[in-house]
């Protein structure tokens, strides 16, 4: 990293760090509070919508980039105009709860935007190969957009998670994208997000909300898709590096669905919840998922020829973990976890 480089990413992380402390103040002034109840992992009332802070930075940042890097005006509009739908949409829900049906609406906009421009998913690199994947690509890219800014307001359920692991994800793919203008981007919001876990680490003294929780999925669905299709780093590289993430979410949801829950109802089944529940430190249950997910990401620094091996050796390891872990420190019996996989 050269000197201007560290200037600019600790102007940007301690500009961050200040404008989430004059939202803390201006949050309790304006009573936006998170309050807890049976289904918090929480104990005070916190501000909550603090993410808007570093939305507001990095799309600010976006909105320069074309004039750096006109090539990929499609990435920056993509994130631009998507990125800000999921955030208001987020805000709003934040301050006034919406609908899920109106929430999704948005998501699923936000995530066509994307896919038109930056050319949806045609074929999927494999580490050796590509595959054709038709309009099927397209739809897939669809669901999995829309479940990425899902999954990332689910796991977004205690101090620091989800903000420690957008900070290790875009470390990781601006480290693996390096010298790419999506790799600036990427450093960007390392520093923005890293200014916000500041306060957010245990004991939070503000939550980033769904303003924020939704904008980081969409940005690294629409950073997995532009990469992907620009050959730059493949699509499932990115699964990997969420891949605690999404393990968590996905198998909790089928738990949920297997056992005929509301599937949009507010909840503390997730495997990290378990954790907080069973007496577990923030702090802990944070540190673990991290260094999890660090450990877990590693090889795909090294070995991206063959990245669709790795995906699938590294989502069946985390699986099975997972129900392991679930059946010790949840109250489902292990009939019904073991049915997972």
């Amino acid at each position: 990293m050269t000197l201007l480089s560290l200037v600019l990413f600790s102007g940007l992380a301690l500009l961050s760090c200040t404008g989430t402390k004059f939202y803390i103040n201006y949050a309790r002034h304006k009573a936006i509070l998170d309050i807890p109840n049976e289904r918090s992992s929480h104990a005070l009332p916190t501000p909550r919508g603090g993410g808007v802070v570093f939305v507001a930075l990095f799309i600010a940042v976006i909105l320069l980039c074309p004039f750096f890097f006109p090539r990929e005006a499609s990435l920056w509009l993509a994130l631009s105009g998507g990125g800000l739908a999921v955030a208001t949409v987020g805000w709003i829900d934040d301050r006034n709860t919406l609908p899920a049906w109106q929430r999704l609406g948005v998501h699923s906009l936000a995530v066509l935007w994307a896919l038109y421009h930056l050319g949806g998913m045609p074929s999927l690199f494999l580490g050796f190969a590509s595959l054709p994947l038709g309009y099927i690509g397209h739809v897939l890219a669809f669901i999995g957009g829309v479940w990425m800014i899902n999954l990332y307001n689910f796991m977004d359920g205690i101090d620091g998670l989800a903000a420690g692991e957008a900070v290790l994800v875009a470390l990781a793919g601006a480290l693996l994208t390096k010298g790419s203008p999506v790799s600036f981007a990427l450093f960007a919001l390392t520093a923005l997000v890293l200014g916000f876990l500041i306060w957010n680490w245990s004991p939070a003294k503000v939550f980033m909300g769904d303003a924020g929780s939704g904008f980081l999925g969409f940005t690294f669905f629409c950073f997995a898709l532009s990469t992907e299709n620009t050959n730059t780093l493949p699509l499932l590289t990115w699964a990997v590096l969420v891949s605690v993430f999404a393990v968590d979410a996905t198998l909790t949801l089928v738990i949920r669905a297997r056992q005929r829950k509301r599937l949009s109802e507010a909840h503390r089944d997730h495997l990290y919840q378990q954790f907080i529940k069973s007496g577990y430190r923030h702090a802990s249950v944070t540190i673990g998922a991290l260094l999890l997910g660090f450990c877990a990401s590693l090889p795909a620094l090294f070995f991206s020829r063959y990245i669709s091996l790795l995906f699938a050796v590294i989502y069946g390891l985390l699986g099975v973990l997972w129900v392991q872990l679930y059946r010790r420190f949840s109250s489902i019996s292990p009939e019904e976890a073991g049915k997972v996989l």
